[in-house]
């Protein structure tokens, strides 16, 4: 939301918004990047919400007793989704839409930087804040550019990718998530039928191959080495070379090195330069630029270490997303956890898929501290608990306890934590747990004696 409020206010429009971690009285970045784009804060009162206005645009998120949303409704105003407002603002440029359900925000970041390495001057919407993105607007995740190409991230939550007419569409991967697999390969389906010019697919994801492709549409096929139906791709990462803090790769024919860890790394870079070819970028260009990228916060973000201990921030919530996160952290000693997850419907809804996960993932020595469910507000059913996660996890010998506190977490990592460990924070929606991963590495630094800035990076 914070973005597309930040993109409509440059734009010259006149914005207000409200957000509950204001009135709850937060500093967060996302505030200060807000104010500085011109847009007004306002109490989620319903008190902004004035005759005469154009449009409430809301998130899916947002329940009908809202009060902005139920004065709106009162007033006659139009309400518009999230995505289906960000797919109007696309129609009216040279789209490139990017769609998946893992690693989406991390391409999209990829090719935005791409694109502004080889001179096209995109602008960029992302679903993360893009780190060191030239000419992006704080903290991140907008980017207004002075060409027509428009780099945008997609939603499959709400159903509103399908509602993107974009000159470039990307699919990463499908898998069950927010919605089941079949809905969301009609929606990317309706996604590519109505693509202008060409789409990019990655055919190292098996459940892609459902997805109906439209005769009018040229595909450019990506995959990594080793994958299902690897060698019919396009363009193949092959040569693929795991390093504790980087991957390296080839893909037609140029060398490829991109200072973040794990195999998802090179499908989502892949991915990026296939997408950055499709747009008319020579391959070896796309794939020099990744050497400079500089992620995506929260994604994997590395926050610092301390006696050799390594904290790491990640958006990490679903079941795809925690087991990719927990595989690119190898190879190294005891990996501690700390999980939160992010609503009681999601948590739900993953519930034994987040327990084979864990019980798959996690070496004997691994320590998962599971919070309390992240509560949003709202009418949500509160019948399920973190302890219904972390009890037949413990039944089958794997490390993991319920913290009720983030001080016992931090106890916990304190004391335990060793030389050659990491740790990693990781949960979406709670925009305070990026300052948790720095209170974590504050007090590691503390037991060596060093001061909390000596070690720490942004």
């Amino acid at each position: 939301m914070a973005p597309m409020a930040q993109l409509t206010a440059l734009l010259g429009a006149r914005v207000t918004g409200s957000d509950r971690n204001f009135d709850r009285g937060l500093e967060l970045p996302v505030f200060d990047g807000l104010v500085r784009a011109g847009v007004a804060l306002v109490p989620q009162d319903g008190s902004g919400v004035e005759p005469g206005i154009d449009a409430l645009i809301h998130s899916t998120a947002v329940e009908s007793t809202n009060p902005d949303f139920a004065r709106a409704e009162a007033l006659g105003i139009e309400r518009i989704r999230r995505g289906s407002f960000l797919s109007r603002l696309a129609a009216e440029r040279r789209a490139v839409a990017i769609a998946g359900t893992s690693g989406k925000s991390t391409v999209t970041a990829m090719i935005a930087h791409i694109l502004v390495d080889s001179g096209f001057d995109p602008s960029f919407l992302g679903g993360g804040a893009a780190a060191g993105l030239d000419g992006a607007f704080p903290p991140g995740s907008l980017r207004v550019g002075g060409s027509d190409w428009f780099v945008v991230e997609t939603d499959e939550s709400d159903g509103s990718v399908a509602e993107f007419t974009p000159a470039i569409a990307t699919l990463t991967n499908l898998t069950r998530d927010h919605k089941e697999v079949d809905v969301t390969t009609e929606l990317f389906a309706r996604l590519l039928e109505q693509t202008r010019e060409r789409a990019v697919l990655h055919v190292g994801d098996p459940a892609l191959a459902a997805v109906d492709r439209p005769d009018h549409l040229p595909i450019v096929t990506v995959a990594v080495e080793g994958d299902p139906v690897w060698m019919r791709a396009d363009l193949v990462a092959s040569s693929v070379q795991l390093d504790p803090g980087a991957v390296r790769f080839r893909i037609g024919g140029a060398d490829a090195r991109v200072p973040f860890p794990g195999i998802l790394t090179v499908q989502n870079a892949a991915i990026a330069v296939a997408t950055a070819h499709a747009a008319g970028i020579p391959v070896v260009r796309a794939a020099g630029s990744l050497a400079t990228f500089a992620g995506v916060r929260r994604r994997l973000e590395r926050i610092g270490s301390a006696d050799g201990i390594e904290v790491f921030d990640d958006f990490a919530h679903n079941p795809v997303k925690i087991r990719m996160a927990v595989e690119a952290l190898r190879p190294r000693g005891t990996l501690w956890i700390f999980y939160q997850p992010h609503g009681y419907g999601p948590t739900r809804f993953f519930r034994d898929e987040l327990i084979e996960t864990f019980q798959e993932a996690l070496r004997p020595d691994d320590q998962l501290l599971l919070a309390p469910i992240y509560d949003a507000g709202g009418t949500a059913d509160r019948t399920i608990r973190s302890e219904d996660i972390a009890r037949p996890l413990t039944e089958a010998n794997i490390h993991a306890k319920v913290v009720p506190s983030r001080d016992e977490a931090t106890r916990d990592i304190v004391a335990g934590a060793r030389h050659g460990d990491r740790v990693v924070v990781m949960g979406a929606r709670d925009d305070t747990l990026p300052s948790f991963a720095r209170e974590i590495l504050a007090a590691l630094l503390a037991r060596t004696g060093e001061p909390a800035a000596g070690r720490a990076q942004r």
